[in-house]
């Protein structure tokens, strides 16, 4: 699945693993985090991998977004 694609052509189940993906990727930089706090060393590649991890994640999240606006507006407009 490309995060390229638009969400209008993604299936449910793609949005759904976007959201997923997203949720395994902020784990770990919370993990990361965790270990830059507890000094346990190489503190500059794991503030590089959270700085990546978070921006994609952020990339993942996009799609999901775009889903619940668009159901919610859907929705909105049938009332």
């Amino acid at each position: 699945m490309s995060r390229l694609v638009p969400q209008s052509d993604m299936t449910t189940d793609e949005i759904v693993q976007c959201s997923y993906q997203a949720r395994a990727i902020l784990h770990l930089i919370d993990m990361a985090a965790w270990s830059i706090s507890n000094n346990s060393g190489a503190a500059d590649v794991l503030a590089d991998s959270i700085g990546a991890a978070t921006r994609l994640a952020l990339a993942l999240l996009e799609p999901v977004h775009d889903a619940l606006e668009r159901h919610e507006g859907l929705k909105g407009r049938a009332a």
